[in-house]
Formats: C-alpha cells, sequence, structure tokens
C-alpha cells in the first residue's frame, strides 16, 4: 500500500487522502480557525511510489474530489480527470488547506521517511507573516581582521569573538545574521568552497559552537548566502569537490558557469587565462557581477548543487535562515525553488535597487523571499541625519504595502567605516562620532519602531546597548510587527510622530520636537501610555492593552540551577521578579 499510517480518529470535520481506493487521515490535525473558516491538517513522511492515484476527501461526508495542486508543487504529479497520479517514487509531506472553496494540496519534498527524521517538515513559506523578530547583523567591514577600521572601538567578529556574547545577544534579538560561512576570500563574498566552513571567521568547529550557543539562548541564525557567484580554485575554471554528505557530491566545472562571463569575453582573454571560452552554462539571467564567476543557474545540474548545499546548510549546520547576496544576480524565481527545498524560517535577499526593482523582484520569487529596504534606509538617513523629518513618512518599501517583505536597517557592512564609499550614514567615517550619536539613536529608534523586520547593526549595539534595549523593549511590549498599521500624525521638518499598532497594544513614535509629554495640550491622550525609552530627541510610549503573561525561567546567579520567576512591566521597562528581589533583563538587581 502506498502510505503508512496509523489511522486516526474522525474529527467533526476530517479530511484525508484517498489512495488507491483506501483512505488515509492527516496524521496532525489542526482543526477550523473560527475566524477564517480554514481547516488545517497535515500528513508528514508520506511514501508515493509511481502510479499511485489520490483524491482528498472527507471522511464524515464521504465526499471526493480533486483540487488543484500548488502550482510551485506538481513536479512528478499529474491531473487526470478526478484524480492525481504520482509519476514518481520517494518521501513527501502533503498539506492540505481548505477555505470556502479554495481548496489546496501542497506536495513538498521530504528528506526521508526514517524514524526520528526532523528534516521533513510541512514547509509554508520563508516569509513569516506578522514576524515581531528583531535581527541583528553580527559583523561589520572586516571585522574578521585585527586591523580592520572599528576593530579598537567593537572588536573583531570572528566566531570565538561572538560566542561569550550569545547569552545576552539571545535575550534581545531573535535571529542573528552571520557573514558567509563557506571557505573563501576576505570576508568571504568571493566562495570557493561551500562545503568547507573553515573560513576567516573562524573553524566549521567554532561556527558550530556559536550556533549551538545562540539557539540555547533563544536566538535563530541566518547564513550569509553567496551563491550567485564564486571564485575558482587555483584558476578561473578549476573548482573543488563540493561533499554534502547525505545530499551529494558535485564536481563544478565550466559547464556551470554562464556563457556570458568574463571568462568568456574577449577583454578579459589575459584574466581568464587558459579558461577563455570554456565557459558553456546559459546567459545569465540577471545582474553580472564582473568581480568573479558568475553560476549559470538556469542549468539544473546547478541548481541541484544549490539545493543540496542549502539543505545541508540547514540540516548539519543547523542554520535557520538564509540571507541571499547579490539577490538581483539570477532570476528572482530561483529564491522560491531554492527555499522550498531547504525550507529556512526566513529569507530574505540584497538587491541594491529602488522600490519598484525590489517589489518585481519579490513577485518573481512568488512572494516566498524578503529584502533589504534600501529605500528606508535612504529615507532614514534625509530625513534624520539630513534634519528633515517630514521625510519619515511612507519610507520604502513600507510606504508601498510591502512591509511584510521588508528588512529594514540604518546600517551595514557595506558602507560603514569603507575608505571607498561616502554612504555610511551621516558620511563617509561619521556615524560613530559624538557628534552624529543623538541622529543615529533616532535612527534607529526609527527602525526598531517601524513595521518591517527590522535589522539592528553589531557596532551600534555594541557601542549603543544600552540605550537600545529599551528601543526593542518597547517594540516587543507592544507587539510591533512586520505588518503593523502605522497612522502618521505630524511630520514637519522638525519632528515626526506617529502611532503603530502592534498584537498586544499601541506604541508612539516621536522624534525632533516631537518629544514632549503633558497633560495638556496635543498630548494629553498619552497619559495610557508608559515612557519605554527616551534619548535626545527621540521618545517611544507603549500602551500595551494585553496582560503580560509570565513566561520567563531565568537562571539563579549561581548560574547552576533553574528557578521561576515572573517578568513584569515597571516604569516602562521589563524587569524580572525572583526570590523578592527585582532585577534588570541583564541580570542587574534594581531593588
Amino acid at each position: 500500500m502506498a502510505l503508512l499510517f496509523c489511522i486516526m480518529g474522525l474529527h467533526a470535520e476530517s479530511y484525508g487522502i484517498l489512495v488507491n481506493g483506501k483512505t488515509y487521515f492527516a496524521a496532525d490535525y489542526r482543526g477550523k480557525d473560527s475566524n477564517t473558516g480554514q481547516y488545517d491538517e497535515y500528513l508528514a513522511h508520506v511514501p508515493f511510489k509511481a502510479g499511485d492515484r489520490f483524491q482528498l476527501c472527507n471522511a464524515v461526508a464521504r465526499d471526493v474530489w480533486a483540487v488543484n495542486l500548488d502550482q510551485y508543487s506538481v513536479k512528478g504529479f499529474t491531473h487526470d480527470g478526478d484524480h492525481y497520479n504520482a509519476s514518481v517514487t520517494g518521501c513527501y509531506d502533503c498539506y492540505i488547506k481548505l477555505k470556502y472553496g479554495e481548496d489546496q494540496l501542497y506536495i513538498g519534498n521530504g528528506s526521508g521517511c526514517g524514524e526520528g527524521e526532523d528534516y521533513a517538515t510541512v514547509y509554508t513559506g520563508s516569509v513569516p507573516g506578522q514576524c515581531e523578530a528583531v535581527l541583528m547583523q553580527a559583523f561589520f567591514n572586516e571585522s574578521y581582521k585585527a586591523d580592520a577600521p572599528g576593530v579598537d572601538r567593537f572588536g573583531d567578529t570572528r566566531w570565538n569573538t561572538l560566542l561569550p556574547q550569545a547569552k545576552e545577544i539571545g535575550k534581545y534579538f531573535d535571529y542573528v545574521w552571520l557573514p558567509p560561512s563557506a571557505y573563501g576570500d576576505g570576508m568571504g563574498y568571493h566562495p570557493k568552497q561551500y562545503s568547507n566552513q573553515n573560513s576567516n571567521w573562524g573553524t566549521r568547529q567554532e561556527l558550530e559552537q556559536l550556533i549551538a550557543a545562540l539557539h540555547n539562548s533563544g536566538a535563530k541564525v541566518v547564513a550569509d548566502i553567496v551563491i550567485n557567484h564564486c571564485a575558482g580554485w587555483n584558476s578561473w575554471c578549476d573548482f573543488p569537490e563540493m561533499d554534502f554528505g547525505e545530499f551529494g557530491k558535485f564536481y563544478p566545472d565550466a559547464s556551470y558557469i554562464c556563457a556570458n562571463d568574463e571568462m568568456n569575453a574577449d577583454w578579459a582573454k589575459e584574466g581568464a587565462g587558459d579558461c577563455w571560452g570554456k565557459a558553456t552554462g546559459s546567459y545569465d539571467d540577471g545582474e553580472n557581477w564582473d568581480g568573479a564567476r558568475d553560476w549559470s543557474h538556469d542549468k539544473v545540474y546547478v541548481q541541484e548543487m544549490f539545493k543540496a548545499y542549502l539543505k545541508w546548510m540547514r540540516k548539519v549546520m543547523k542554520y535557520d535562515g538564509f540571507r541571499y547576496d547579490k539577490g538581483d544576480g539570477f532570476n528572482n524565481w530561483h529564491h522560491d525553488n531554492y527555499n522550498k527545498a531547504s525550507k529556512p524560517e526566513i529569507a530574505f535577499m540584497e538587491s541594491y535597487n529602488g522600490d519598484d526593482r525590489i517589489i518585481s523582484e519579490i513577485e518573481q520569487a512568488n512572494r516566498n523571499l524578503m529584502a533589504l529596504d534600501f529605500q528606508t534606509k535612504w529615507q532614514a538617513f534625509d530625513a534624520i541625519a539630513g534634519f528633515n523629518y517630514s521625510k519619515c513618512q511612507g519610507s520604502g518599501l513600507l510606504g508601498r504595502g510591502y512591509a511584510k517583505y521588508a528588512v529594514t536597517f540604518i546600517e551595514s557592512h557595506d558602507w560603514f567605516m569603507r575608505p571607498d564609499n561616502e554612504n555610511e550614514f551621516g558620511g563617509r567615517n561619521k556615524s560613530m562620532t559624538e557628534e552624529l550619536k543623538d541622529r543615529l539613536l533616532q535612527a534607529n529608534a526609527f527602525l526598531l519602531g517601524m513595521p518591517g523586520v527590522p535589522c539592528v547593526f553589531y557596532p551600534h549595539w555594541y557601542q549603543y546597548k544600552e540605550a537600545l534595549k529599551p528601543m526593542i523593549e518597547a517594540r516587543k511590549l507592544a507587539g510591533v510587527h512586520s505588518e503593523s498599521p502605522v497612522s502618521d500624525e505630524s511630520a514637519d521638518e522638525n519632528g515626526y510622530q506617529c502611532t503603530i499598532k502592534g498584537k498586544y497594544g499601541w506604541l508612539i513614535l516621536q522624534l525632533g520636537n516631537r518629544t514632549t509629554h503633558s497633560s495638556d495640550g496635543d498630548y494629553w491622550w498619552l497619559s495610557d501610555y508608559q515612557l519605554v525609552a527616551k534619548g535626545p530627541g527621540y521618545a517611544m510610549w507603549v500602551n500595551r492593552t494585553e496582560p503580560y503573561v509570565p513566561t520567563a525561567v531565568e537562571q539563579s546567579s549561581d548560574e547552576q540551577h533553574l528557578v521561576s520567576a515572573t517578568k513584569m512591566l515597571r516604569n516602562g521597562h521589563i524587569v524580572i521578579e525572583r526570590d523578592g528581589k527585582i532585577y534588570s533583563v541583564t541580570g542587574q538587581e534594581v531593588r
């Protein structure tokens, strides 16, 4: 028989799959959502064999019907009248979604039907809805070097340097974005061997220790994925073996490289050497990167190599999400393809373009991809560093209805303290000066008050963490999320004020001269709010309408045993009550 399950008892409404005339029921019954009328069920680790015929059925009403497969999971399944035929043999996850007649069956690749298999899970996408996460970019330009600009102030960010910080980072950040960890040149943005995780940032063992420590602290880890291009091993067309264990070995050569890469261009003969003319992949279906060899993603064998790599990064290296470098370097439907194969919890790309182009690329990826929101960065730059707060309104993807897909940021490794770039916040080498400190903190308050998924830059955290912590607390107390509605209330050259609706209440963000709180005049209604974060030119007020549920279990001071603790809100800040004493979230006794 094609499907091997324990048959579960019937529910008031129970759906299943009729396979070769026998009904099998969902292993996980999600039930009915009273608000949407939607049923969600899934059958995990389903072994299909070629020739199996199947339909969906309602076990109570004994209705049998065929529905449309998700258009991105039809490989290996054909529609024949009122049923589907399986033309493949293998293990799959079946996810059933039924809502007001919009019935859908998603069949996703699983990796095995063995006992204890933990990889084949129901996958619903790499863009979490109403995402409350706060992200950290845990590196800056060349911060693996002892003599890199800024290392004297912030320290390097090698794996062993970040390791002792993992516990504190995990208290505030839900995701930590690490630099490219594959063996390659410099920071890793010209990778050479993806399966080799020894890099300038440290050894594979050190990386695994860091990932485990971050997981233990409650944070998840995002890998920087550089698959648009690569560096050769000894020449432009010489590549090493890529060994991804259970997911396969690959031996790339020049046939994996785009036919219009510099390897074949006339002007590059001298650089290409004996490799000139050997690239036989498809023409590049994105923007060329002339600093390295561009992979030909249209070729199935290239796709299979990167599916194996990303699955290996998820299952073996234990990464939770992906940041795709040079996301405009190949057609974005490949991102959707790779995400569905490897199932990252969150995935976003770098596409150094304007809103229209980025939105088009998100759509190409079937909305299964987020993007760094460059336009919001530039508008915050102009509004706050440029002394014109009116430009805070309608920023970037946030103002275009794509906040769900936006990873917002103020600064990144691409500009910070780089001698070749003027685009650092406030100007080259100025963002971390005392002169711009107030403006930089205001920009972070803007970042952490707005929808999208905010990404805090490591040097900002390192230098100003005591100011940033209450900003993060304010966001989390109100439950501000990636899709939170924003009501702009006042904006001019001198200041900006808005109210953001969160899952648990409301947050008011005030910048510039909008930081007045009084029982009289325009701000009388703030009496229901608590001031959670305040500094020069910024204030964040929270009215939490939902009760704060004590869920914390904190370690005692001797770190040897766990005791129950209660989180509470006191004077606008999260504090922890334990053994009759009150502590800040960083462990300092405050009473």
